[in-house]
């Protein structure tokens, strides 16, 4: 066949896939019309480290009514810092985009500053300093938009507190009308006003004392010191922090008293009050946009995808679809809706709170964990360099069991990014410790998935173990992502929503787990198949495997890993020649890069055609694009990338881990060459899974923001699995004590020759 037939059919299938991916968007093409705006006004009420933990019957009883006739949900609240202070959640409003202010230091969180009067209005005189410093942050966050696009509609603004003030200001820093507290409203001041932000802030006040001088200094070390010694007070028993919780609802009854009939009430946490983020409780309340009412869900957004679950930056496109505007597209956030809630109101109420305790488990046990993976891993090649130094030694028995031990603890670390997905099949977060029962319950999943591959009469075979580990590794996360990603969620290797880089789909860590579990997994079936002299079947098969994979992960609302396909590509493309047989060249590399990216540029425009409130990453990323604003997400991401590098124990697991594959595994035995050159005669399929794992790590560090993670996390699995093979190996070849020199090599030689696969 010619090179023209080739392209020609190549042609043919691209321009196939377009149109089938064309039939497929063509039902959301149109957009949706602006809602009709509601009868009375939109309201916003913020109550700074507001949780669901915190709300019931005896101690805010308006609110937990108001709660049963409306839908509910935990509220991401992550902006520009790891804690969103008051000032950075009533900004974050303001914008619709993560924003913060230049005056918080990592000790300190500053109260609203109480504006000055203007007539029935008000204006903050800094609100420059704030537009001007999140203009030039990594978010470019747009302060003052919220209140222009209201002005800009013709309707007009109502702030109760400096909180309130700072959400709904325009980007002059005016509020059209403006009182101190709840108390201050009377029933007329409802008229007229299309929306109106109240800030209820007794829970902040409680532990940020007023005035705060923000051009005070805090030295870090001093800073490390005072919270060392001041712990965080217990919400729970701290009776102050009760009878501030009941004069936040007393002044919800007042508003509920006087809010005019037909309006769309919001309840939201807005920031934290004190100490580290949380979730915090969320609702709507009134007729929607759709014009039925919110009653008994949960809360949802496209930002999300989880029912339950929405985010900061989703309030303000929320408030905006409730008065019938569409937010301008500096907004990243999506409009809340509403979808079913599991049992009754006092079970849905208490699912949210265990959602919110798997988050705080898992973001406090973060970075225990992965330090904890970095010593097991370390350990792992250690206590393996010292069985293979040990190799050439007389006691045959010895080093059989050092060499079986060694394999079994290498499948065990291999297993445990896998493994801690696993661990979310158990509901830890509701044992009495859930900090014990998380770590618990990932090494409970690492014995069985060990045990598994260890169990049956294929433990004998060099790659079967290796490749049962690698199968589960990629069947699970390939399952998780076609159900909705749940064992991800909460997950130490997957993504919490106080962290808040990704709500659905497949993260960075994850992509590197399930991308080398893949390709692991192709290269052992390949082995298999090669055994049996069907090199077209396991082309066929990696192939297949490979390209339901991509699908799964580029897919937007499945894995909608724009960068995992960037990355994956071209190690597939690796690992499929090479186990045909086929020299691997710059010319075919870009060659099926560059198809990747037609692709992945199709399915960027189809999902942008979508109404701008049901796209993906796929289709916002695209959007920046056409409107030119792309530069700032790739910039800012280009810059966590290299950020990571600065991150030393990802940094040393990388590093560690490709000396022990290469010098280590590669290095000459006393009498035979190096085990991981023994390992490719006997199974030269491993190779390619090694060597495309390699390549896609390389690529995931450069296209993804989660940077030197990724090739961590892939060398995590990949080289755990090879050390496997090489014990294996060494076992099958490992000499009697008293064998001659010559006699052993003729042996060895002799049986190799019949163990190979050509």
């Amino acid at each position: 066949m010619t090179h023209r037939k080739r392209w020609s059919r190549l042609s043919v299938v691209l321009a196939a896939l377009l149109t089938a991916l064309s039939s497929i968007a063509a039902p959301a093409l149109a957009r949706d019309p602006v809602a009709d705006p509601p009868v009375g006004p939109v309201v916003l009420v913020g109550v700074p480290g507001l949780m669901w933990e915190e709300i019931d019957a005896d101690t805010m009883p308006h609110l937990w009514r108001l709660a049963q006739d409306s839908a509910i949900g935990n509220m991401s609240i992550r902006t520009a810092t790891s804690r969103t202070c008051p000032v950075d959640g009533w900004l974050s409003v303001s914008a619709g985009q993560r924003a913060s202010s230049e005056r918080q230091t990592y000790s300190i969180c500053e109260l609203p500053r109480v504006p000055e009067r203007e007539g029935e209005g008000a204006f903050i005189p800094d609100y420059t300093e704030h537009i001007a410093y999140n203009a030039d942050s990594k978010f470019a966050a747009r302060v003052g938009l919220l209140g222009d696009t209201v002005h800009a509609a013709g309707g007009t603004t109502m702030a109760v507190g400096p909180g309130a003030a700072l959400a709904v200001a325009d980007s002059e820093g005016r509020v059209d009308r403006y009182f101190n507290g709840v108390g201050s409203l009377r029933a007329q001041d409802w008229e007229g006003p299309a929306l109106v932000v109240i800030e209820l802030d007794d829970l902040a006040d409680l532990y940020l004392d007023l005035p705060v001088n923000p051009d005070a200094e805090v030295d870090a070390e001093d800073a490390a010191a005072s919270d060392a010694e001041e712990p965080e007070p217990d919400p729970v028993q701290d009776a102050d922090r009760l009878e501030r919780l009941a004069s936040v609802d007393e002044q919800l009854g007042t508003v509920l008293a006087d809010l005019p009939p037909g309006s769309t009430l919001a309840v939201a946490g807005v920031s934290v009050e004190a100490g580290a983020s949380n979730l915090n409780a969320a609702l709507l309340h009134g007729i929607g946009p759709n014009g039925e009412d919110y009653d008994r869900g949960y809360l949802t957004s496209e930002s999300t995808r989880r029912a339950g679950l929405v985010t900061l930056t989703d309030l303000t496109t929320t408030l905006l679809h409730a008065l019938g505007l569409e937010a301008p597209s500096r907004m990243v956030g999506r409009a809340w809706d509403e979808t079913a809630s599991p049992g009754d109101f006092e079970a849905a109420v208490e699912s949210l709170v265990e959602f919110n305790t798997a988050a705080k488990v898992v973001e406090s046990l973060m970075a225990g964990f992965f330090s904890g993976l970095v010593a097991l891993q370390l350990l792992i090649y250690a206590a393996a360099a010292l069985s293979l130094k040990r190799y050439g030694g007389r006691d045959r028995k010895k080093r059989a069991l050092a060499l079986s031990v060694t394999r079994v603890v290498a499948l065990g670390g291999a297993a445990f990014p896998v493994s801690s997905y696993l661990a979310n099949l158990i509901p830890w977060w509701s044992a009495a410790v859930p900090e014990l029962a998380l770590p618990a319950c990932v090494l409970l999943a690492d014995v069985l998935v060990v045990s598994v591959a260890m169990a049956g009469p294929w433990r004998r075979d060099i790659l079967a173990p290796t490749t049962i580990v690698a199968a589960i590794t990629t069947v699970v996360l390939f399952v998780d992502m076609c159900t909705g990603a749940n064992l991800q969620m909460n997950s130490p290797t997957g993504y919490t929503p106080i962290v808040a880089g990704r709500f659905y789909g497949l993260g960075n860590i994850a992509f590197a787990t399930f991308a080398t579990g893949m390709l692991m997994t192709v290269a052992g079936i390949a082995h298999i198949l090669l055994a049996r002299g069907h090199r077209t079947w396991a082309v066929a098969v990696a192939i297949t495997v490979g390209l339901a994979t991509l699908f799964v992960i580029g897919w937007p609302g499945l894995g909608t890993d724009f960068g995992g396909v960037i990355a994956l590509v071209p190690g597939l493309a690796v690992t499929v020649l090479m186990i045909a047989g086929r020299r691997v060249t710059a010319l075919r590399l870009l060659t099926v890069s560059s198809m990747a990216v037609v692709v992945i540029a199709a399915l960027s425009y189809l999902d942008y055609l979508r109404p701008a409130n049901q796209r993906s990453h796929f289709g916002l990323f695209a959007a920046q694009v056409v409107e030119g604003e792309a530069w700032t997400v790739v910039s800012r991401k280009l810059g966590a990338m290299l950020g990571t590098l600065g991150n030393w124990q990802m940094t040393l697991l990388s590093a560690c881990a490709l000396l022990f594959l290469f010098a280590v595994l590669n290095k000459p035995t006393d009498w035979r060459m190096g085990a991981l050159q023994r390992v490719y005669e006997y199974a030269p399929t491993l190779r390619a899974g090694l060597t495309g794992s390699l390549v896609t790590a390389l690529a995931g560090f450069a296209v993804n923001d989660s940077g030197i993670a990724i090739p961590a996390l892939a060398l995590t699995v990949a080289v755990p699995l090879t050390l496997a093979a090489c014990t294996w190996v060494l076992r099958r070849e490992c000499p009697p004590a008293s064998a001659p020199d010559e006699e052993v090599r003729s042996g060895l030689e002799a049986e190799s020759s019949n163990s190979r696969i050509h």
